[in-house]
């Protein structure tokens, strides 16, 4: 849909902002594969009683559709098992935000009334957050509420 070096592009102009606030709030980034035949980084959250929490941006087609963000192991062999997730998500295991394209209905997520491409709207309640540094802010914010991992 959208061409690798477009995305990459955006991507590129975003992680500027993104990897800012994520050195601010001590979260550690990985942005070292990162190419138009991998258009994936990676950044360590953590909850407030310092769990680490590692999850893939994986932006294909962004900006377009959202980035599917997904909790790996440490050594990213392994993604979306629910020991992976902090327990502040839904069960299935999800990141159930509009800007996950995993939550979507349309890609098998649990949120069949929100359309892929409005995924940089608000939601009820809430602001629209579109952008690679309000996505990081966005989780930073939710897994340090977590109180440990979904069994």
């Amino acid at each position: 849909m959208i061409p690798p070096e477009v995305s990459l592009d955006s991507i590129k102009t975003e992680l500027t902002d993104a990897l800012a606030y994520a050195a601010s709030a001590n979260l550690k980034t990985d942005v070292t594969t990162l190419s138009e035949t991998n258009l994936c980084f990676y950044v360590t959250f953590h909850n407030r009683d310092r769990i680490e929490f590692y999850a893939e941006f994986n932006c294909t087609d962004y900006p377009a559709l959202p980035p599917t963000i997904e909790f790996v192991d440490e050594t990213r062999t392994q993604r979306g098992a629910k020991n992976l997730y902090p327990n502040v998500f839904h069960t299935n295991p999800c990141i159930c935000m509009r800007y996950n394209r995993k939550a979507h209905g349309e890609m098998g997520g649990p949120h069949g009334e929100w359309r892929l491409i409005d995924w940089h709207l608000a939601t009820p309640g809430g602001g629209p957050i579109d952008s690679l540094a309000m996505m990081i802010s966005d989780l930073h914010v939710k897994i340090l509420n977590a109180t440990g991992r979904m069994n």
